[in-house]
């Protein structure tokens, strides 16, 4: 063992017998018993002899701890770890083949966790429990950022582990269990052992919890349960009705018409489910938290449409395919919003198993809500009006849990909403938002309409018309982009450069985003001041002016906004603003014509 593994406190009692005894030679003042670190083993190899007969003999009055115990009893402590030894100097001395071993089992648990106090001038006295075994720390390990534990050295020469602690989120503390064993495992298999409640977590848990998830993931999928069991129960209360709808339990009732029904139902909702996908799926990535928040609202109006159903029978038809087709878009919505969600969660490319482990979670909760189901539609057969009372009550769970699982998100990428916050915030502070506090103040009513339309990738045809308006705005554009302001219409289009990167982009947005808070309230830098004095006296009627002195503005301060993301934690080298798949090229000297 390197001597460094031995107590300070059991050190500085072997160097004090090596200045009162000649027999350790050389080594008087090193602070090591064996002489420099650098020749600790060779010295143990090459002179055990020259050493001091005892070790023990210098050690104070009450070393062991116990009051009973006397200079003998220690010395027989110090000499339990050697190999024999005789009266020529080398009894209870290290033997050639031994390291530090046995002058490190003389050491206490105390001294190890630092409980050795002064017991007077020049001696250290340890407050060891009676008949505890002499042990020193060898190793550790440590389950993630889980749990950690200890080995002790026994003066018998064996291993022991300490039991689990916790350091999980914050929370710690031993853990209780069985009694420590040799192996590690409290007499299981060696090398094998982990922290209590480990087989529950890694059920339900991706491997490496925490390290391998972000920061917001245990928040969000506890909310994410909650609203997960409120939407089980409101299903089971839309299923019973829907069923009692097309006649299950009326002898009356067609089967042929009943299918007829289920078919129609099904088929308006994979129609709806392809239309939408080719509407708003791109838009699903940016405002990834905005419809997951609007697919969770919209699954609770086709449930309270399929419990009104059976109410108005000779609409349940019409209904329920309308209530399908909106299940349908949820289930577009909500599974790709929950993919982006995902994306961000997995920290080491285990997005699988992220996923996995939150399919587990929303199995478990839905077993949950169906056993409680079994108890609750009983009452809702016997007396319908409850069956209202229940799904309103739900249906505010929902909503909620819904709304605190969205808002625990912390995403580090910028969408629109998110990047006009934090620049608001810069031009107003000088000040960039981080990730966290942005996040908090995000919209999620308001943000399917913004006040600026900003379009990133549009194509170069829809602007020009002519040479001179292509002049016109190609003037002053230094930047690998194109932009054009509708003041009238407060609409912003980009066109980008086939060289355009994200980098690009992000300054495009932040120039639209620019020409924004000129129209708008609140302190700006001076350059924009007088900028926005100008927009609103109608000074320049030709928006390419103002765009050709932004570019001279953003010059100047987007270097320093796009460092202040980078500090404050922004992933900058991705987005998740909308953008088009148009790109153009064009000429840096329009002035020659040639097109």
């Amino acid at each position: 063992m390197p001597c460094s593994l031995v107590p300070r406190a059991l050190r500085k009692l072997q160097v004090r017998g090596a200045q009162a005894s000649p027999g350790l030679g050389g080594l008087k003042g090193s602070p090591c018993p064996c002489g420099p670190p650098a020749e600790c083993f060779g010295e143990q190899r090459r002179g055990a002899a020259s050493r001091s007969p005892q070790l023990g003999q210098e050690v104070p009055r009450g070393i062991a701890g116990s009051p009973g115990r006397t200079e003998e009893d220690a010395g027989r402590a110090g000499r339990a770890g050697g190999r024999g030894g005789g009266p020529g100097g080398g009894g209870g001395g290290p033997s050639a083949e031994e390291d530090c071993t046995s002058a490190a089992a003389v050491a206490t648990p105390e001294m190890r966790a630092g409980r050795v106090r002064s017991g007077g001038p020049g001696e250290e006295r340890s407050e060891m429990a009676g008949g505890a075994n002499l042990e020193a720390q060898l190793c550790s390990e440590q389950f993630g950022s889980g749990a950690a534990r200890g080995c002790l050295a026994a003066a018998d020469g064996s291993l022991q582990w300490e039991a689990w602690e916790w350091r999980w989120w914050g929370l710690s503390g031993p853990c209780p269990g069985r009694a420590r064993g040799r192996d590690g495992g409290g007499g299981g298999t060696p090398g094998t052992a982990s922290p209590r409640l480990s087989g529950l977590l890694v059920v339900f848990l991706p491997q490496g919890f925490p390290d391998s998830v972000s920061p917001d993931y245990l928040p969000y999928q506890l909310w994410d349960s909650v609203q997960a069991f409120a939407s089980s129960l409101s299903g089971s209360l839309a299923t019973h009705a829907v069923l009692l709808g097309i006649g299950v339990g009326n002898a009356e009732a067609s089967v042929s018409a009943a299918t007829a029904t289920w078919l129609v139902k099904d088929s308006t909702g994979m129609l709806g489910r392809i239309i939408f996908a080719w509407w708003k799926g791109s838009k699903l990535d940016c405002n990834a938290k905005q419809w997951r928040l609007f697919a969770d609202i919209l699954n609770d109006v086709a449930m309270f449409l399929e419990i009104m159903a059976p109410i108005y029978p000779i609409f349940f038809t019409m209904t329920v395919c309308i209530s399908n087709l909106a299940k349908c878009i949820v289930s577009v919505a909500g599974g790709a919003t929950r993919a982006a969600l995902t994306m961000h969660q997995a920290r080491r490319n285990n997005m699988a198993d992220v996923s996995a482990k939150d399919s587990s979670q929303e199995t478990l909760v839905n077993l949950a809500g169906l056993l409680v189901s079994l108890l609750m539609l009983p009452l809702v057969s016997a007396c319908p009006s409850f069956s209202l009372s229940c799904f309103f009550f739900l249906t505010a769970l929902h909503i909620y849990a819904n709304y605190r699982a969205v808002r625990a998100l912390v995403l580090e990428t910028l969408n629109e909403d998110r990047l006009r916050l934090v620049l608001k915030h810069f031009l107003q502070r000088g000040e960039v938002l981080d990730p966290t506090s942005a996040n908090q103040m995000e919209p999620l009513w308001t943000g399917f309409w913004p006040s600026l339309s900003l379009s990133l990738g549009v194509p170069l045809h829809r602007l020009i018309s002519s040479v001179f308006e292509l002049q016109q705005l190609v003037e002053g554009h230094q930047e690998p982009y194109l932009l054009h302001w509708d003041k009238s219409k407060s609409q912003v289009q980009v066109v980008l450069s086939q060289k355009a990167g994200p980098e690009t982009i992000l300054r495009a947005a932040t120039h639209g985003l620019v020409l924004e808070a000129l129209q708008g309230d609140g302190p700006l830098p001076r350059e924009l001041e007088e900028l926005r004095n100008r927009v609103l006296a109608g000074a320049d009627k030709e928006s390419w002016v103002i765009i050709k002195e932004t570019h001279q503005v953003l010059d100047k301060l987007f270097p320093k906004f796009l460092k202040g993301l980078q500090d404050a934690g922004w992933k900058t080298e991705k987005h998740q603003l909308e953008v088009d798949e148009w790109r153009a090229t064009w000429l840096p000297s329009p002035e020659k014509k040639i097109l």
